[in-house]
């Protein structure tokens, strides 16, 4: 009988579960398109590393439990919001003499039953999601698309089902509390009980406004200054005075505005604009901590989406250079020269070069000068930082150098043109992106630098930006010395380039592949005490982007579940003032105002409580990119799709929440 009585309850109120229903069918479906995404077939191309699968799988797990305490939160809040908005119906079933155990046994069938509604809804939605993101995943890793298959991953429904379920048993369990606090005479006066407003005093309100102004414009300065490379100390100063500007600005917004627009007789009075700015000022000021909180979620949400995206355009914007590298480090104290030698090493293992496989060997050594006795004038205390923060020791580390021999041999395997070099000159080279600039002669370097009391001529005007092995980390720069350089040269790498030709890439990435993982298992140390490492075009790739794409998974993940949080939080509360206000909608409706002022009210109301935590959000987010911006370089080419996903999710709930509350007003005539 209750089971009956909750789905009738159901039923009848559906327009009133829509919203939460929603929340709770999107919820299901990214939790399960997140987590089925281990099983994809093109993220199981992406790196067969087992550390790094087991590291992806850690990281999916500790996001999926953060995200589901996200949306538990969310979920409790929106029953709450049922609950407040059921308060007379509950309290007539009291009257009736039901007692509160029933209704709780009623409440807990009808969150049992739309829980169950929207977890097999949901799960069948995310069966469907989850296929399109495999193949948006093997589009963002440029993988053959033809290999995606249809997978439904049990692992992650199962995932699904348990933390969704303890979800719904914590909000079975909030409903009983919520019911066994509640009075009769509560429940039954609940729909006359307006929300306090809490700032009065107009010079108050115009102060506070001014200072949460300045609070956000000293945030903005300090953080433009600093960059996110500033001291912790600083930084947190900077983060906590934005989080009480925006505070702040919230709690005065709606008193402000009003004041501003009270001068203004022409709009202020026109059509019933004074009732709007009246709700509004209500709804914002009574609601300012939670706007507070959505507003630097979605700034959150805008940073990451933004990020996101461009980052997915910065994994097509690598050219290979070389098929194979591998590298041997130079042990100085090593008695066998040989077991500094990658070629020596080769030769001892047997190992050949079929015809098709163009290789190039070289020799790099250091030199006795650091890159601060060259450069130290050229840098800023700021560029000295972040060089340091990236792993560039550039006050401690000798000088990288290379002959123009072996450099043209590089340059040759690339079908690049050789370079001559006289014997006071010198080249720079370079395969740090973004650090070139101090190396160019627009800042007014010099042109001649010395090494060992020689001076040289630095030939080149701008580096060359060239990759000379990579299986090594970049560089901060190297020169190119001539032949017959005779200062003195520590061996410090030696190096191997190998380019296969196209008919035969495939057996040779398996024969070199095998080779680097054979160097990986140390298995030649009964041959060679050397320490040799190398991998591929394809390796590289895959580890660059598997963690690019790790990026952009984890922020859409949260983006879209952060966008749904924010949106759904602001409908519910819409909704619910809509319920607690069709005393005022029928008051303007006696002393004759039309339907269609009163749903021009309704979409005004609705559109300024939407706008205001994305506009200062937006605001938010144009600082904070441009902040990463130095570290990141972005393209800015993806800021049309992030503003268009964000106008789908957000202006759907916005769009639901205007029909809904008009519905509310319309049917309670």
């Amino acid at each position: 009988m209750f089971f009956k009585i909750a789905i009738n309850n159901v039923k009848r109120s559906f327009k009133d579960y829509s919203i939460y229903f929603l929340t709770l069918t999107l919820g299901v479906c990214i939790f399960y398109s997140f987590n089925s995404i281990e099983a994809q077939n093109s993220i199981l191309e992406m790196n067969k590393d087992p550390n790094y699968i087991l590291s992806l799988n850690m990281l999916m797990a500790g996001t999926s439990v953060f995200v589901s305490f996200v949306l538990g939160g969310l979920i409790i809040y929106a029953n709450n919001f049922l609950i407040k908005k059921r308060k007379k119906e509950l309290g007539i079933y009291m009257t009736l003499g039901m007692p509160k155990s029933t209704i709780s046994i009623i409440l807990l069938f009808e969150t049992l039953f739309i829980g169950a509604l929207s977890l097999m809804v949901g799960l069948g939605l995310g069966i469907i999601v989850s296929q399109g993101m495999s193949v948006i995943t093997a589009n963002i890793l440029g993988f053959d698309v033809e290999k995606f298959k249809f997978i439904i991953s049990l692992s992650a429904m199962i995932k699904t089902v348990i933390y969704f379920g303890i979800i719904y048993l914590l909000v079975m369990g909030f409903n009983q509390i919520t019911i066994s606090k509640y009075k009769l005479i509560d429940m039954l006066n609940a729909a006359k009980k307006n929300e306090e407003v809490k700032l009065k005093n107009s010079f108050v309100s115009i102060l506070l406004f001014l200072l949460s102004v300045g609070l956000l414009v000293t945030a903005y300065s300090r953080i433009m200054k600093s960059g996110i490379n500033g001291e912790v100390n600083e930084l947190a100063i900077t983060v906590i005075l934005g989080v009480i500007g925006t505070l702040f600005f919230f709690f005065s917004l709606s008193s402000f505005f009003i004041q501003m627009v009270q001068k203004n007789k022409k709009i202020y009075l026109k059509d019933i604009n004074i009732f709007v700015l009246r709700q509004i000022n209500n709804k914002i000021n009574t609601n300012f901590l939670s706007m507070t909180v959505i507003c630097l979620m979605l700034f959150l949400t805008i940073s990451m989406l933004f990020t996101a995206f461009d980052l997915k355009g910065s994994i097509v914007k690598d050219t290979k250079t070389f098929d194979a590298s591998a590298v041997i480090y130079a042990n100085s104290e090593d008695e066998n020269p040989k077991d500094n030698d990658i070629e020596e090493f080769l030769n001892t293992i047997n190992f050949t070069f079929e015809p098709y496989e163009q290789h190039a060997f070289y020799r790099e050594y250091s030199l006795d000068i650091t890159s601060e006795n060259l450069l130290s004038n050229y840098f800023t205390e700021q560029e000295k930082i972040a060089l340091l923060e990236e792993g560039f020791y550039y006050n401690v580390q000798p000088i990288s150098a290379m002959k123009i021999s072996d450099y043209n041999a590089i340059r040759k395997l690339r079908e690049r043109d050789a370079i001559n070099l006289k014997g006071n000159e010198v080249l720079v080279v370079t395969n740090s992106e973004g650090k070139d600039d101090v190396f160019s002669n627009d800042i007014g370097r010099e042109d001649i630098i010395h090494i060992e009391g020689n001076e040289y001529t630095i030939k080149n005007e701008a580096p060359i930006k060239e990759t000379v092995n990579i299986a090594v980390p970049n560089q901060l720069f190297y020169l190119i010395l001539p032949d017959n350089f005779n200062g003195s040269l520590q061996l410090e790498v030696t190096g191997l380039n190998v380019s296969y030709e196209d008919k035969y890439h495939d057996e040779s990435e398996e024969k070199f592949v095998n080779l680097f993982n054979e160097f990986k298992e140390n298995q030649y140390i009964d041959v060679s005490s050397a320490s040799p490492y190398g991998r591929t075009w394809n390796q590289m790739l895959e580890r660059n982007n598997g963690a690019t794409a790790l990026f952009v998974f984890l922020g859409l993940f949260l983006g879209i579940i952060f966008i749904i949080t924010s949106a759904a939080v602001l409908a519910l509360q819409q909704l619910s003032e809509a319920s607690d206000s069709l005393e005022r909608y029928k008051s303007l409706k006696k002393i004759g105002v039309t339907e269609k002022l009163i749903n021009k009210a309704i979409l005004s109301q609705t559109l300024i409580y939407f706008m205001a935590p994305l506009g200062l959000a937006i605001l938010h987010s144009i600082v904070g990119i441009s902040v990463v911006d130095q570290y990141f370089g972005f393209q800015y080419q993806s800021i049309i799709v992030c503003a268009l996903f964000l106008a789908i999710i957000y202006g759907g709930y916005f769009y639901a929440t205007y029909i809904g509350i008009k519905n509310i007003v319309k049917n309670n005539d």
